[in-house]
């Protein structure tokens, strides 16, 4: 084995690697939990070591130059696979530890409930389950799976279907306003709804020529929407695999046959193209297992998988019509 040849100091390095790939001396700072001062000594002290500029600025633009360009390609190249390589003598030490992330909506609602069943299969595992809304960097934060809500195809990691899902209209049955026969019985109800999950093509599908709710309670995420009708308050409109555990057991009715997928909107935050397939067309917004793209061998990942994608199958057959 080769000996490496001379390097500059490696903390320099990997705050180099930070602000080059951020283009951010401040996000880099964060996250290398540092100061922004520190950041810019140990850039400088790196650019006057090697007596190269590798970062450019124009005005509040930060730039990289050729050198900084080729700098990050290779430590990001190199760091990625120290990570990974920790992360594969972890996993060999400890084969019965599992660290999932997965955003809060999801954890709560539908993940947390089961995990007994999988843990009882499963006797000595230590699952770790990460509740976050954050993008997974899998070398940093030594996680094994994510589970993600979105479109897939995301760079840089290996990612699967996993769970398409509808949205239909849910509230309590001891809703004061009682439970509406008909859709047009929704008028002048308290409707619901999640940032970005609008009622409009639940509308159109239900053929009602309405608006979109421009009043009452709109919350950002999806889970609480479906507390708030569990707990009186209205008519969400509720994701399938959100609402079904209080659907099974009486906590929420569905008075409505008529459910709708969600698609693309631009005003849901994403650029469209994120959100727009080659055709122009709206893409379907779906649950992804996304997994680090150099993936060593990890059994009781593979049995986890396995059981998420049992329990989807389980709950597709068993919503087929009102609850």
């Amino acid at each position: 084995m080769d000996a490496p040849g001379k390097l500059p100091p490696l903390p320099a390095l990997r705050t180099f690697e930070a602000a080059a790939r951020l283009l951010s001396y401040s996000r880099a700072a964060d996250e290398l939990h540092v100061t922004h001062g520190a950041v810019s000594h140990q850039i400088r002290a790196l650019e006057e070591q090697l007596g190269l500029a590798l970062f450019a600025r124009q005005g509040r633009t930060m730039t990289l130059t050729p050198a900084g360009a080729e700098l990050l390609h290779a430590t990001n190249a190199a760091l990625r696979q120290i990570a990974d390589a920790l992360a594969a003598i972890r996993r060999q030490r400890n084969p019965n530890r599992l660290s999932v992330s997965v955003m809060p909506s999801f954890a709560g609602r539908w993940l947390a409930p089961r995990l007994a069943a999988f843990l009882d299969a499963n006797p000595g595992c230590e699952l770790n389950v990460l509740s976050s809304d954050a993008i997974t960097d899998f070398a940093r934060d030594g996680t094994d799976l994510a589970i993600r809500w979105g479109f897939g195809g995301y760079a840089g990691v290996h990612c699967e279907p996993f769970m398409d899902d509808v949205m239909f209209p849910v509230l309590s049955p001891h809703f004061a306003g009682g439970v509406p026969r008909e859709p047009a019985a929704l008028a002048g109800l308290p409707l619901l709804r999640s940032v970005g999950e609008d009622w409009l093509p639940w509308f159109r599908a239900a053929g009602l020529d309405w608006d979109e709710p421009a009043r009452g309670l709109a919350l950002n995420d999806s889970g609480l929407v479906v507390q708030a009708a569990i707990d009186g308050q209205g008519i969400a409109l509720a994701r399938r695999s959100l609402a079904l555990r209080a659907l099974r057991e009486g906590r929420l009715v569905r008075p409505f046959d008529i459910e709708v997928p969600l698609h693309y909107a631009p005003h849901q935050g994403l650029p469209p193209a994120v959100g727009l397939d080659a055709e122009g067309n709206p893409r379907r917004w779906a649950y992804w297992l996304v997994m680090p793209q150099r993936r060593a061998d990890s059994p009781l990942r593979e049995r986890f998988i396995a059981w998420l994608r049992a329990e989807a199958e389980a709950d597709r057959a068993a919503l087929a019509g009102p609850a």
